[in-house]
């Protein structure tokens, strides 16, 4: 018989049924052995209790890790009530599973709130070995990234004029870096820095009011915003709606237009707008409706505002694209035009004018009248893939552009911005464009159909699967759905074809399908990396997101033809501007994608796995060389009239203060991710604030973000132990630019149109639509079949006319 000292703590199976002492031998007891009995031993108490509550802990993980998925889709209450839960429960049961994994630990301090040591300490008060395991970067938030707190505003925007003319701009805006940047590196300023350590660790109620939010500070938005939204748009009080310039200036600009705006933003069907026009100036008795007009104006607005910048002689005041501008007011944007049925011919005048306003820099103007645009092109479908029998098949293709025209300039202005978009992806159902030119198609008939366009439509409406493992919307899969090999990435450069096995030449159809994808590619990674519910995820789930959109971009990249690969450095000097701006929008995606790394995480996460530390450095690094190859793209030495006519000259200075923006952070941190590299990003932020300098001389808002960056340039280049230019803080001669908006002086333009009353309705001092007669014919040709390429006929001339004119 067995004493007390030698008994057993865990006695077998069926020692314990029989109640017999039990000698504890394994796998065999003596007792079992003896009797010929299976001997067995089952989980002790202890073993019982802990395998329950590592159940129950995984459990309780999923239902957190639910919860936060949830609490992006829930109102702001809900998901304050989700959050402050889960910070003060759950946080603390994952430290403890993780630092006690034993029973008596887990079941004594999982769930007491009572106990005077917090979780911290505790987990703090473990051996060093627990203390590695324990993975911060899935405990951290969305906060511990650059963007910090998304889902509040620390100002007023009410308060002032000012602040109403800025508005907000998001974390995905430069406006908003350069805020931060210059409150960080003004003396004395009232901001926490980036690399507070309080920020971005769920580890306590306060962090959704108190540490991770932003400060009132003294400096407000609007001293770095360097857009024109403040300049009064110009009196057109002395403006004649209907008066138009000679042909031969008409011409110059409609060809401008055609060659410098259309290819990036085709909004109109090409072929029927010039046989409208050329009816226009070759006919004197045909009747024309507004809105078509104010089109023409709009037109001629965007290229003289362009010719102002490459200074041509037809456009030789500073003032005519307002002049233009202020007619397509009248003719088509005054303010009854809201309270109208949307009409295709109206979401033209508003992107139009909605893309004249970004390219002078109004960019809330441009931001409202783009969602009025998106809002019309919703009401009438154009987001949809059109399947009427009756429509031809030229027409559908010519509103699929119309939409993603409009489409392009919202995600332009939400970058920008760093405002929501006015739709999600997820709705759009359109088909991508087609990578042939416009009067390929023209020539479609009814219910026309080719692999090609199949290809297409499955392409924007079939899911596929992303990297992250998220299903992608109809217009992200067009992005997604390329080859992953460069073998295969190769292959496609070489052999794209329509479908029929005939080769596809590159064109500018090809480019803007190519521009699209990527613009849908942004759509996604402002949702998913700027939205408020980013701030209740893991810092991992971050880091995951960033990985996956670097892949994809990444992949489209790959995808570009090779006379669009900025990449190369191709010596064919054919397509510069598209293979330009092409590369711009892709750099200007890196960054934004990889901002978020952009700070001092390791002050925030200081726990933070070896990987992940390195994946945040490899993505900081990603986002300034993104910046300093934009910058690598431009000419040692200044010169704007060359710079204008082979980049996106509608927002140029906005990627230059991207740029410098990005680069000048960097600097600020001491050069902390590439240190190796400060003298080169420090002649880059020159050479960007250089470029401004030289632009602003034509440019308000080239000016004004030439001032900010080279204040703040000078600041930060001391952190590295350097100095700036004195060139770049040198003043210039000023601008007149901001005559377009002010009451200017109507410059004696000979425009030299003979009898222009004749295209006038009876009364032009009312130009609502009631007032014409029945027989202005282009009002119901325009708003209805304009896109189906119909014959003009005038009753005067049944000849329609001729459409042989050579384009200059």
């Amino acid at each position: 018989m067995l004493d007390a000292k030698n008994r057993v703590s865990h006695a077998c199976e069926p020692c314990r049924h029989r109640k017999t002492k039990c000698s504890g031998e394994r796998p065999v007891c003596r007792h079992c052995q003896d009797f010929k009995i299976e001997c067995n031993y089952a989980d002790g108490k202890r073993d019982r209790t802990k395998r329950e509550y590592n159940v129950m802990a995984g459990r309780v993980t999923m239902y957190e890790d639910l919860l936060q998925e949830l609490s992006s889709n829930l109102g702001e209450a809900d998901r304050r009530l989700i959050q402050e839960t889960l910070e003060r429960v759950s946080h603390g049961s994952r430290l403890q599973k993780i630092a006690y994994p034993g029973c008596n630990q887990g079941m004594s301090h999982g769930w007491d709130e009572s106990s005077p040591q917090s979780s911290s300490q505790k987990r703090r008060a473990s051996d060093g070995a627990d203390s590695q395991t324990f993975h911060t970067e899935h405990q951290a938030t969305g906060r511990a990234g650059s963007t910090e707190s998304l889902d509040c505003i620390a100002e007023d925007f009410n308060r002032s004029d000012a602040a109403r003319r800025t508005g907000f701009m998001g974390k995905a805006s430069e406006v908003s870096w350069m805020d931060k940047l210059r409150r960080e590196n003004d003396d004395g300023g009232d901001e926490r820095h980036e690399d507070d350590p309080r920020i971005g660790f769920g580890s306590g109620l306060d962090e959704s009011h108190g540490d991770s939010a932003p400060k009132f500070s003294s400096h407000p938005l609007s001293d770095v915003n360097y857009h024109c939204d403040d300049i009064p748009l110009a009196n057109h009080a002395n403006v004649q709606a209907y008066e138009i310039p000679a042909r031969a200036t008409a011409d110059s600009l409609l060809s401008c237009y055609l060659e410098c705006v259309h290819p990036a933003f085709p909004i109109l069907g090409k072929t029927t707008f010039v046989k409208q026009y050329r009816a226009f100036y070759d006919n004197p008795n045909l009747k024309t409706g507004p809105r078509w007009l104010a089109v023409l104006n709009l037109v001629f607005a965007l290229s003289a505002r362009y010719g102002r910048l490459i200074r041509t002689d037809w456009s030789e005041y500073s003032d005519d694209h307002a002049i233009y501008f202020s007619r397509a007011r009248l003719l088509g944007l005054e303010t009854g035009s809201i309270w109208v049925p949307a009409e295709l011919q109206r979401i033209q005048v508003h992107g139009l004018a909605s893309f004249y306003l970004m390219a002078t820099h109004q960019i809330n103007r441009a931001y409202t009248l783009s969602g009025i645009a998106i809002r019309q092109a919703l009401t009438l479908g154009l987001h949809l893939r059109n399947q009427d029998p009756t429509l031809a098949e030229a027409s559908k293709q010519i509103r699929y552009l119309v939409w993603w025209a409009i489409a392009s300039t919202e995600r332009i202005l939400s970058g920008m911005t760093g405002r929501p978009p006015s739709f999600a992806g997820a709705d759009c159902s359109a088909p991508l464009p087609l990578p042939l030119e416009e009067e390929s198609f023209m020539s479609f008939p009814m219910g026309y159909d080719t692999p090609l366009l199949r290809s297409l439509r499955r392409l924007s409406t079939d899911e596929s699967e992303d990297t992250d493992g998220s299903v992608s919307t109809p217009s992200s899969a067009a992005v997604t759905a390329m080859p992953h090999s460069s073998r295969e990435a190769s292959k496609t450069r070489d052999s794209m074809t329509d479908g029929e096995g005939k080769a596809i030449s590159p064109n500018n159809a090809l480019f803007f399908l190519y521009l699209t994808k990527l613009y849908c590619l942004d759509s996604d990674i402002l949702n998913q990396l700027y939205r408020p519910g980013l701030v209740v995820q893991p810092w991992a789930t971050v880091q995951s997101r960033i990985a996956g959109f670097q892949k994809r971009l990444t992949r489209w990249h790959s995808a570009l033809p090779a006379i669009f690969d900025f990449a190369r450095h191709p010596r064919d000097q054919t397509f510069v501007r598209q293979r330009i701006c092409l590369a711009f929008s892709f750099y200007s995606s890196t960054m934004i994608v990889n901002r978020a790394c952009l700070c001092k995480i390791d002050d925030k996460i200081p726990n933070e796995t070896r990987g992940a530390k390195e994946a945040d450095k490899a993505n900081a690094m990603s986002c300034v060389l993104a910046a300093k190859s934009l910058v690598d793209m431009l000419p040692d030495e200044p010169n704007p009239l060359g710079l204008y006519p082979v980049v996106p000259w509608w927002n140029v200075v906005h990627h230059l203060m991207q740029t410098a923006t990005v680069l000048m952070l960097e600097i600020s941190m001491r050069a902390v991710h590439c240190p190796e590299m400060s003298d080169q990003l420090l002649a880059a932020a020159q050479k960007a604030v250089a470029w401004l300098q030289s632009m602003a001389i034509d440019d308000q808002s080239a000016a004004r973000a030439w001032r900010l960056s080279s204040d703040v340039l000078r600041k930060v280049a001391p952190k590295i132990g350097r100095t700036v230019d004195d060139r770049l803080t040198q003043p210039l001669p000023s601008t007149n630019d901001n005559v377009f908006m002010q009451g200017f002086s109507w410059p004696p333009i000979d425009y030299n149109m003979p009898a222009y009353s004749d295209h006038m309705p009876a009364s032009s001092a009312n130009l609502d639509n009631t007032n014409y007669q029945a027989g202005t014919m282009w009002d119901t040709l325009m708003l209805n079949s304009y896109d189906n390429c119909l014959p003009i006929v005038d009753s005067a001339n049944p000849q329609p006319p001729s459409t042989q004119a050579q384009w200059h």
